[in-house]
């Protein structure tokens, strides 16, 4: 049996997901700022951002599926570093054949996406606080992220 107990009054695995991707996203747009952006259309805040909420997306249906099950936490945090190995090896591939910088630019903020996501899903899960907090905590990273291509 998994320790996973069902509360109507906490939040939905995927819009825990979702916050837990606004949070890293703000953290690594603020860790990007000082790094060369090896392209500025595309590596910018706004698609760090936009990155960190559709992985943060997933990961809430991840932790969906997997967290009432027996091993339910491992096997997510598991998926997750599994993920991150993924995802760092395809930005070390791009910066050796296609776009120079990339994995140097990323790798932090990646590193910040994936952590916060990780640690924060399963543990936002479990909230009994009102979803409109959640929303407004995505909505400050959108901000965050249309400010930086405003700037």
């Amino acid at each position: 049996m998994s320790s996973y107990e069902y509360s109507p009054d906490s939040w939905s695995p995927i819009l825990a997901g979702l916050v837990a991707g606004a949070v890293g996203a703000v953290a690594a747009s603020l860790i990007s700022i000082p790094l060369d952006s090896p392209n500025q259309t595309v590596a910018n805040t706004a698609s760090i951002t936009v990155v960190a909420l559709l992985i943060g997306g997933f990961s809430g249906f991840l932790w969906r599926r997997v967290r009432a099950s027996l091993h339910g936490l491992r096997t997510y945090r598991v998926s997750v570093a599994l993920a991150l190995v993924a995802a760092l090896t395809t930005l070390a591939i791009t910066d050796l054949f296609g776009v120079d910088n990339v994995f140097s630019y990323a790798v932090a903020p990646a590193l910040v996406i994936f952590v916060s996501i990780g640690l924060l899903t399963p543990t936002l899960d479990e909230l009994a606080i009102p979803q409109w907090i959640g929303w407004a905590i995505v909505v400050v990273a959108l901000v965050v992220a249309v400010s930086g291509l405003l700037a």
